[in-house]
């Protein structure tokens, strides 16, 4: 079997907790979901082993179907589990995700079989029917508790999840508001539209694609509790279908305030005001990779290997450097480090607000890089361009020599308008020519495969000469700075840089 995504281990087997219903957790748990699933439910399986299992579920919109899952019985519970665990084991849970502070993983309190069991023998039969790509040989879940009360968690901002296909399921218990609201697909341009506000109701389940964004709205009163299931396919996972679908739409249309998120977009406050520290907690925000994304976000050079999303929708100044000597390469890349200073100096630069303009270099053929040479026709190295795939065109460099003179120069010549657009390339070139001869013997040992992503750092902290000379030798380390959830979508412009 592959190896596990989500494994927190087993705090029952380990003899580390004492259950209040042991029937949850005993050999023959599995058999009892006969009788907690609605007797309604079996309406459901039996249209989704005929293939019409549209016909036994409410459409929310969309790809949002709900169904009656557990009984209230079961509901009450599974709530009274929770408590117990939550009362008797606290120091031994993990908090459900990165995002809820409030809840358990089930998994790791012991329920893994019986919720395998669930997926396995249940779920997928109406999963593959309704989702046939994302739920190809589901192999592995994630499944845990959310809390919503007043004074903790009180919603959760706007997201995809880490799962191929969601399951949530509403447990209680009394509460106002409290309601889920769906937008797009990550992929599409209206991912950021409002398609529909679900109610929740106790015991009912709704079935969505992990990368359909939604977002838990505020609660008013009370206290709501759910049991979530994120299931995914390794087979599904390994294919370009996975990788194009997480690809946000950079084109997308304007948003809807309800659909933007304070975590993943970094337009945010061009909409709404920037929420209060307090606010954002309570919401669920992840405010350690909006401060990691605002640090990246103010540098003035970025690795073209491992772009930030903005090169898809911002003209981008990209210079590219691979297989000139490292001397070269430092040399140019420090010019290219005092430019990017002196012409973002003359912008009002926020960290809150979009820029308008961004420098990458490429030092190793890996990466996004040898596509975004492809898409800029850039036959040589040293080469610079300023890409623009929103509009579908770029600037290229025709001058003698690149030089700190002459690259500002030609920014400050894009900046004005004075330069003539040409048509981005529709496929990749054959290898770059070369201006200048490299010297194979010192760059072999920085040569890695593009399925390595190069050991270069990816979006580096480039600020000086001796970070230029570090990045350059390839000393720096990787940081992983992906944002959960990123793909493309068929309506998206071809053009696009899908390794992005």
């Amino acid at each position: 079997p592959p190896p596990r995504r989500f494994y927190f281990g087993d705090i029952f087997k380990a003899g580390r907790y004492a259950p209040l219903h042991g029937e949850l957790f005993g050999a023959g748990a599995a058999a009892q979901w006969k009788t907690w699933l609605c007797p309604e439910f079996e309406n459901v399986l039996s249209a989704a082993r005929s293939g019409n299992v549209r016909s036994a579920l409410l459409e929310e919109t969309p790809g949002v179907y709900s169904f009656p899952l557990f009984t209230e019985e079961f509901c009450d519970m599974l709530l009274a589990e929770v408590e117990h665990a939550q009362r008797t084991a606290r120091e031994e849970l993990e908090r459900p995700n990165g995002m809820n502070r409030y809840g358990i993983v089930l998994n790791q309190l012991g329920l893994e079989p019986l919720i395998t069991a669930l997926q396995q023998e249940h779920l997928l039969p109406l999963q593959a029917d309704l989702f046939p790509e994302e739920s190809a040989e589901t192999d592995d879940h994630h499944c845990f508790i959310v809390r919503y009360r007043a004074g903790e968690d009180v919603g959760l901002d706007m997201h995809e999840d880490d799962a191929d296909v969601t399951l949530n399921v509403c447990l209680g218990k009394e509460f106002g508001a409290a309601t889920l609201s769906f937008c797009g697909l990550a992929a599409d341009l209206d991912h950021r539209k409002l398609k529909h506000t679900y109610q929740h109701k106790k015991g009912r389940a709704v079935v969505h694609l992990g990368r359909h964004r939604h977002g838990a709205d505020n609660i008013a009163s009370g206290e709501r509790v759910n049991f979530i299931l994120w299931s995914t396919s390794t087979k599904y996972r390994s294919s370009e279908a996975y990788k194009l679908h997480r690809m946000r739409s950079a084109s997308a249309e304007t948003p809807d305030p309800i659909c933007l998120s304070y975590t993943h977009d970094r337009d945010y406050t061009t909409h709404l005001p920037k929420p209060s520290r307090a606010d954002a907690i309570a919401r669920g925000v992840m405010l350690d990779m909006v401060e990691k994304r605002r640090e990246i976000y103010q540098r003035p050079v970025h690795d073209l290997a491992r772009p930030i999303e903005e090169i898809n929708s911002v003209p981008s100044v990209c210079l590219f450097l691979e297989n000139l000597p490292p001397q070269r390469q430092h040399a140019l890349f420090t010019d290219l480090m005092h430019v990017a200073q002196d012409i973002l100096s003359q912008f009002e630069v926020s960290t809150d607000k979009a820029r308008s303009l961004f420098f990458f270099v490429a030092v190793q053929p890996a990466g996004a890089v040898p596509q975004v040479r492809g898409l800029c026709g850039a036959m040589s190295s040293p080469a610079l361009v300023v890409l623009d795939i929103d509009r579908e065109h770029c600037h290229r460099f025709t001058g003698d020599d690149i030089n700190a003179e002459s690259m500002k120069q030609f920014v400050e010549l894009f900046l004005q308008g004075k330069l003539t657009p040409e048509p981005l390339s529709e496929s990749g070139r054959d290898k770059p020519e070369q201006r200048e001869q490299p010297q194979q013997a010192e760059l072999a040992c920085d040569e890695q495969p593009a399925s390595g992503a190069s050991q270069l750092a990816g979006n580096v902290p480039l600020t000086d000469s001796a970070a230029a000379a570090d990045y350059t030798d390839g000393v720096q380390r990787r940081e992983d700075l992906g944002d959960a959830c990123e793909g493309d979508s068929p309506d998206v412009k071809r053009s696009r840089c899908s390794l992005l």
